[in-house]
């Protein structure tokens, strides 16, 4: 300061002062030499200036911006859901709208029904995203750590990853260094959601070239590290850090052109960091970019860690999604759930596996028709009006009702679990239902039943009054076994054309002779011809095989 005001005879800064209160604050100190008329220096005059309150301003100004930025954000954040919700809505109401329309083909409704499933799943998977997103932000999430396969881990993940790469023509490799460790401690379920999020964005942001999956152990750390390496467009350095704000994208473009929340690496960053580890980027523009990820393992024993990569090469393996068959089960069921679709379409799933169903439309109705009646088994929906699922349960067991109550809600918190389990349910069933969770649960309660013959019978009567139907009856019959072979030979040749034709024969006649449920088992296999779904095709032959022996 000194040295300022020898030079040029003036200074100018901010101190810091005291007020008698002991309250420290900021001045504005502006200092200006006096001279005289030889020029010589004779004194100075200083003026103090209180930045305290301008400096309020500046602060309050700075998050007054922080403030807009952020609801700008967030703002933006709301319009991309807005669109990214009504897409997959418009296709899943569009398509489903179709399949009343009677012209409507086999191979359409087919197409629809595709269409229908992978919309919804998309919109699960953007509803998970905001959900996951809040807990988070509350500090809520809850960590379950399990003694977890790590080939069973990586399995589904690189199954779904293979199969958007070939949507796309791309190239997809997985490489496992070893060596590697074949279990982990972990949160399966959050580990799996990191990787499947970084090798869908990686797909996403790629247009031309390859995707790979690179898995290692880093021992004297006791993390595994897993790279996601594309050939995609690249991040800008300075854009890098955004990545992972919430609600942020690279840059609106980005937006534009590839959809999305921008939630997804921000929550796969903080689940990281929760899991012991955290996420790495390293990017290039138009050559590509590198996610990697490390989570802790816990400790690893020596015996523990393989060299044989065999087990893992199998788990990189694609995994076809099946079509999941309704086991065969004897029993009465009693529904209980408020809302119309969710009781229409649990009832079509009980009654696939020839159960009788009885719907319930609160908790107290429920109560009532189970001491009304001898059920083997109660589906409790957890919120509905007048009574409440905990309400409903925790009266029947005090009534007596000693038969499985399995709850179902779509509130999956730990908490939510632990009430229903406290007040007397058996076990608990998330929303949405997932087919073989379902089914698999229904077989741990409920005894097998016989096929049920659904054949209704020719009135013999007819048939003696039009010799000639008996003749086409007894001669489709003793055609069955060789349509039966021909079936079996096309599905072993893989020649699902022939296949489909013979299903489709048999299933515009058997009711006609008195086999209906004939006819539904080839008008089910057809169907699942037509989708590429060959999974359940040897055992809807095999069916019928059984069906026409009976």
């Amino acid at each position: 300061m000194w040295d300022t005001l020898a030079k040029t005879g003036c200074w100018r800064g901010e101190v810091w002062n005291r007020r008698k209160t002991g309250e420290e604050y900021l001045e504005l100190l502006s200092i200006q030499a006096i001279r005289n008329n030889d020029g010589e220096t004779v004194g100075y005059l200083g003026v103090f200036g209180d930045l305290s309150s301008a400096k309020r301003e500046e602060e309050l100004e700075l998050a007054r911006q922080a403030a807009e930025d952020a609801m700008r954000m967030k703002t933006q954040f709301l319009a991309n859901m807005s669109h990214e919700i009504r897409t997959p809505l418009t296709a899943i109401i569009g398509f489903a709208e179709t399949m009343t329309d009677s012209r409507q083909t086999l191979a359409e409704r087919a197409h629809a029904v595709d269409t229908i499933i992978r919309n919804g799943r998309h919109l699960q998977s953007l509803l998970n995203d905001v959900l996951d997103f809040s807990k988070i932000r509350a500090k809520r999430i809850e960590l379950e750590y399990l003694r977890t396969s790590l080939p069973e881990l990586l399995a589904a993940a690189v199954d779904s990853a293979r199969a958007q790469t070939e949507e796309k023509q791309l190239e997809f490799g997985v490489h496992f260094m070893p060596p590697l460790p074949l279990h982990i401690r972990t949160d399966p379920t959050r580990a799996r959601q990191i990787i499947f999020n970084l090798l869908s964005n990686a797909i996403k942001f790629t247009d031309i070239g390859a995707v790979r999956l690179i898995v290692s152990f880093i021992p004297e750390q006791e993390l595994l590290a897993i790279s996601v390496q594309d050939t995609g467009c690249g991040i800008e350095d300075e854009r890098i850090e955004a990545l992972f704000e919430p609600f942020a994208q690279a840059d609106r473009s980005t937006t534009r052109r590839f959809g999305g929340t921008g939630l997804g690496l921000s929550i796969s960053k903080e689940l990281a960091e929760q899991l012991g580890g955290e996420i790495q980027v390293s990017s290039a523009v138009g050559m590509g970019s590198v996610f990697t990820v490390t989570l802790a393992t816990g400790p690893i024993d020596t015996a523990d860690l393989v060299w044989d990569l065999h087990e893992f090469n199998q788990s990189s393996g694609v995994r076809p999604v099946r079509t999941v068959r309704a086991p065969t089960l004897f029993g009465n069921v009693l529904l209980a759930d408020d809302n119309r679709a969710n009781q229409d379409l649990i009832a079509l799933y009980l009654r696939r596996c020839g159960l009788q169903v009885e719907i319930a439309k609160n908790g107290q109705e429920a109560v009532e028709k189970a001491q009304q009646a001898d059920f083997d088994l109660v589906l409790m929906d957890m919120r509905m009006p007048i009574m409440g699922g905990l309400d409903a349960t925790e009266l029947l067991r005090l009534t007596g009702f000693d038969k499985p109550i399995v709850a179902l809600s779509a509130n999956v918190e730990r908490s939510d679990i632990e009430a229903a389990l406290a007040v007397g349910c058996d076990t608990y069933l998330p929303k949405p239902i997932h087919l073989d969770a379902f089914y698999q649960m229904l077989m741990h309660y409920l005894p097998q039943g016989e096929h049920a013959h659904h054949a209704v019978k020719i009135n013999s009567l007819q048939l003696e009054n039009d010799p000639e139907l008996a003749q086409l009856q007894r001669q489709f019959h003793a055609e069955l076994p060789q349509r039966l072979a021909r079936m079996r030979a096309a599905y072993i040749a893989a020649d699902w054309d022939e296949l489909r034709s013979q299903a489709h024969q048999i299933k515009g006649v058997g009711t006609n002779f008195g086999m209906p449920e004939l006819t539904r088992l080839a008008g089910a296999m057809e169907f699942q011809v037509l989708r590429g779904d060959i999974s359940e095709v040897a055992d809807l032959i095999e069916d019928m095989a059984h069906l026409w022996q009976q």
